[in-house]
């Protein structure tokens, strides 16, 4: 038969692979359905509702249990109020029935008067519409009236009756409601009983598939079938659009959106404390996630603290860092998890979260709650990285290390040599780091050359004649026990330390304060004792850039603490080679330097016409600005330069790409790993590298330890760029002068000595007692007097009798400084008055006469100066002099500290008043014990208080007592202060009046 088929394929088999290919779609399509509802967040949102249902059966078992006995008592007496009704039940029967019948009763009545109803307002119309027209002079018959008179009586009949079963009703329904009084009274009295209860057997049964109807339960599984789940699924994405918090996208900052829940949904829950990950409630819920605490979670979302990509809804996808190389091969065996290398912000590891609360605090010096921050911005401000790197939030305050521009008068040139070469020979805790000796360094040739910087640096801070060699001249030095009990007493190890051998301590901020200064071992063999003299006796003089303050000694007692610092050698520093010039080493070191200027051939022109002394100053300035010297030290001819370093400003968020890791294969491609590794030994990326000499890395080594690293890492992550609307950073809502007294605070180490905002005061620890240490300074900007504050600031007196410390004076500080510290101490109390009327007094008032007999009753003057008059006790309980309470202290906080003492300052030994009650002032004889003027104030505290206040306002007497308190302390010494047997009822010691 004759074949007519044209066509080219064999149409048998394009039916079977089109048979095929659709069997193919089809799996794929179901494939494409079960993949796309089977999204890695649903899986631990079953679990953790799973979870949830197990929880709160137990939260449900435990309300059961809470209420066992009351709820067994409230049944019983529903139950007997039950029974008491079904006694009654054949009368709440006949009484329904007869409800029954006079309801259907009603309801015809009120058919017939609704219905007359609509007769009388059809009437009343016809009667309106008649009047109109007899006023137009139309008229006609009066029926329309008559008939509307009779159905107003009618309707009128009707409302009776209709009212008269309403009563009956009322009545009826009344005596029923009165039968059940008694049982919904006592089942209204178990629901409250059972309230709790309900509400988790309310959230058990929308949760509980078991507790639910069948309909629900149909209903709950229908809702998350594929499709169909557009409408209300239970599973599903969890949702915050962060509007505050930006997320740059290049050229545009869009809003972070966080999905971080659809995962950790227990985080604002406490029943979840114990839960396992991701399902843990988080840390500190009154701090954060709550809408209570100050970072909500609508606010805030995750991502804002914890970096990471918001959108993400896997657990790889959300970039998880892990925080350990063990944490890290545990995820990538059970969540496979491996590195976003294009996105730019993976999440912080645990350790490092606290660098996010720089982007909204970073004018919060004493962030609560973030010590890590805290620390590593310390270290980085005492460390001087922000004088060598840029860091536009985080700027320098001062140069960290002294001024260098008359050090010839303090050290000779080859202890300078020998200092730079290692400084860690001479003292093992310095903060200066180590520039030589390092491992890009290591070769002979290196070391000949830095040999040669070395020389030429320190010709160039030291004078012609090479500076004063490092002298004991006993013309300066007096008892050096003397001095050491000056040293240990007068406030000396507020900053300083004496620690010969490196101790086991752990870095923290309260150890950065005892290290404000520092360590003063090996001064014997550092400089002369003149240099000491002259230094303690005004630091200012050789260095108007210090933060030493002027301690205001005497001459015999700078004398006696010379001689004891001086007696501390370092004799090994001592008999260290000196640094030796070559000049060869020299030649070649001026010569690279000029040949990256100028041709070779100009540059050895240039170098053959310089003499040594041209050579050692050329090669000592292109040194300094090498290595930077001057971003911690003011040296001559250096006043204008920049700082080397890479800008920080943005430093935590620089892309991974553009750290130069080296030849390291085996550090993770992470910022914080390059970071830490950085901190850890600065020159590690030079390894195995070949780099011209100028060109390799020359970040000093400061020696961190693990605790430092892990804190300055976290300070340069905080540094970046994520943006965050002004409107939510917490400086918005600090005055910026409050701001800058902060920091201040810090920068002059006033927490070295005193108690501020609950942090400082260490040292008190070598005191031995609070009582003898400096004051505690919490309350002081409600406490003090700014007007008298910015005078005692500027000329510090004593105030507190018996203190052997003494407030220094820092006269370094400027009156817009002070003020600046005032008004942080203000703004740490909430002090917002910055001027007061004076205390109007009335000294012939009640209440004032009843505040000198209270005054005289507690025996102030046991205690107290009164001008130069001295207290009745000795010098272990003298308190503050009484007549400058006028002129230092607010009244409305003497009056507060008069009610409470231990409330203002835990500890103190000024004890409260003691106040008469109203049932002491009525009995017998109380005239003669309380005076007349306190019988008449009944007992009231207030006006009591007043006038005590108002009495100790009136004192008179010299304010300043300086000589006199210290011509005693000169002939009776401060050996009191080690005994322990006082007499704990005494008026204060403290920092009381």
């Amino acid at each position: 038969m004759f074949n007519n088929d044209e066509r080219y394929w064999d149409i048998q088999k394009l039916n079977k692979w089109f048979a095929i290919s659709s069997i193919l779609f089809l799996i794929s399509m179901a494939w494409t359905f079960v993949d796309d509802n089977d999204d890695e967040f649903k899986v631990y949102q079953r679990e953790f509702r799973k979870m949830e249902i197990g929880i709160t059966e137990k939260n449900l078992k435990r309300e059961l249990e809470a209420v066992s006995a009351e709820r067994v008592s409230f049944e019983k007496d529903l139950a007997k109020a039950q029974s008491e009704l079904d006694i009654q039940n054949e009368t709440l029967v006949d009484l329904g029935a007869t409800l029954k019948t006079l309801k259907g009763r009603y309801y015809n009545e009120n058919m017939i008067y609704q219905g007359q109803k609509a007769e009388v307002d059809g009437l009343k119309y016809l009667v309106e519409a008649e009047n109109a027209h007899q006023d137009d002079g139309d008229h006609h018959g009066s029926s329309n009236k008559n008939d509307y008179a009779a159905a107003l009586e009618l309707l009128h009949k009707y409302q009776l009756i209709k009212e008269a079963s309403e009563i009956e009703i009322d009545d009826t329904e009344k005596a029923i409601k009165d039968l059940k009084a008694n049982v919904k009274l006592k089942r209204d009295e178990l629901n409250i009983v059972l309230k709790d209860v309900t509400i988790v057997d309310n959230k058990l049964s929308k949760i509980d598939r078991e507790r639910m109807t069948f309909a629900n339960k149909v209903g709950d599984v229908v809702r998350d079938l594929p499709i169909i789940d557009f409408l209300d699924p239970y599973y599903k994405v969890n949702q915050v659009v962060v509007r505050d918090v930006k997320y740059d996208v290049n050229f545009a900052a869009v809003p972070k959106v966080d999905r971080c829940t659809s995962c950790h949904l227990g985080i604002e829950n406490p029943n979840f404390a114990d839960a396992p990950q991701p399902f843990t409630t988080h840390p500190n819920l009154d701090l954060y996630i709550t809408s209570a605490s100050s970072h909500p979670m609508d606010t805030f979302g995750c991502t804002s603290c914890h970096a990471g990509r918001g959108r993400g809804t896997s657990f790889a996808s959300s970039t998880h860092t892990p925080s350990n190389d063990d944490e890290k091969a545990r995820w990538q065996e059970e969540y496979d998890w491996e590195v976003m290398h294009h996105w730019l912000q993976p999440m912080l590891p645990t350790q490092y979260t606290e660098a996010s609360c720089f982007k909204c605090h970073n004018n919060n010096l004493d962030l609560k709650g973030a010590d890590k921050l805290n620390l590593g911005l310390s270290l980085v401000d005492k460390s001087g990285c922000n004088g060598c790197h840029l860091a536009q939030d985080y700027p320098q305050l001062s140069k960290v290390g002294p001024n260098l521009k008359n050090l010839d008068e303090k050290v000779s040139r080859e202890w300078i040599a020998k200092w730079i070469q290692d400084p860690k020979k001479f003292r093992h805790n310095t903060k200066m780091p180590s520039t030589f000796g390092q491992d890009n360094q290591s070769s002979p040739e290196m070391q000949a050359w830095n040999d040669a910087e070395i020389y030429a640096m320190s010709s160039y801070l030291a004078s012609e004649n090479g500076g004063k060699k490092s002298t004991s001249d006993y013309r300066f030095m007096g008892d050096a026990e003397n001095g050491q009990h000056l040293f240990e007493s007068i406030g000396c190890l507020g900053c300083h330390v004496i620690e010969p051998e490196p101790l086991e301590t752990e870095t923290s901020l309260k150890e950065l304060t005892k290290r404000q200064g520092p360590n003063l071992i090996g001064i014997g063999s550092k400089t002369s004792a003149e240099w000491v003299y002259n230094w303690i006796k005004d630091p200012l003089a050789y260095n108007p850039e210090t933060r030493m303050p002027n301690l205001r000694v005497n001459d015999e007692d700078a004398k006696d603490i010379t001689a004891y610092i001086m007696s501390f050698r370092n004799e090994d520093f001592e008999n260290l080679p000196d640094v030796n010039l070559d000049e060869k080493s020299l030649d070649k070191v001026a010569f690279t330097h000029l040949s990256k200027q100028m041709p070779e051939s100009y540059a050895t022109k240039k170098l053959t016409g310089m003499n040594l002394n041209q050579k050692l100053d050329y090669v000592a300035k292109k040194s300094i600005t090498h290595y930077g010297c001057f971003g911690c030290h003011t040296i001559d001819g250096f006043e204008k330069a920049k700082p080397i370093g890479t800008d920080l400003t943005e430093e935590g968020s620089k892309p991974t790409i553009k750290l130069d890791f080296g030849l390291h294969h085996d550090i993770d491609h992470t910022n914080f790993a390059w970071f830490e590794a950085k901190l850890g030994n600065p020159r590690i990326f030079d390894r195995d590298k070949v780099s011209p000499t100028l060109d390799k890395l020359k970040m000093p080594n400061f020696d961190f330890n693990e605790t430092e690293i892990e804190a300055i890492t976290t300070a340069i992550l905080g540094f970046n760029g994520n943006k965050v609307d002004e409107g939510i950073k917490a400086h918005n809502r600090v005055d910026e002068m409050a701001q800058n007294g902060a920091r201040l605070v810090k920068q002059f180490n006033c927490q070295g000595c005193h108690l501020i905002d609950d942090f400082g005061g260490q040292l008190v620890d070598h005191i031995g007692a609070a009582e003898y240490a400096p004051p505690n300074l919490n309350t002081e900007g409600a406490k003090v007097n700014p007007d008298w504050l910015l005078s005692f600031f500027n000329n510090p007196s004593i105030i507190r009798p018996n203190l052997e410390v003494r407030m220094p004076s820092f006269h370094q500080i400027t009156d817009k400084q002070w003020n600046a510290i005032i008004k942080y101490f203000q703004h740490l109390d909430n002090e917002k008055i910055s001027y007061r009327d004076e205390l109007a007094i009335n000294k012939h008032s009640i209440e004032f006469k009843g505040g000198e007999m209270l005054h005289e009753l507690g025996a102030c003057n046991n205690c107290h100066f009164y001008g130069t008059t001295f207290p009745k006790q000795d010098a272990s309980t003298w308190a503050p002099n009484m007549a400058l309470t006028k002129d230092r202290l607010n009244p409305d906080w003497v009056k507060e500290w008069l009610r409470d003492p231990q409330t203002i300052m835990p500890g103190t030994k000024m004890p409260a008043p003691f106040l008469p009650t109203e049932d002491l002032l009525t009995i017998d004889g109380a005239k003669n014990d309380w005076g007349k003027e306190l019988v008449k104030m009944n007992g009231d505290t207030e006006a009591m208080l007043d006038g005590l206040r108002d009495y100790v306002w009136s004192i008179k007497g010299k304010t300043n007592i300086d000589k006199t308190i210290q011509d005693y302390f000169d002939e009776n010494g401060y050996d009191f202060s080690g005994d322990d047997d006082e007499d704990e009822d005494d008026w204060g010691d403290d920092e009381d009046w």
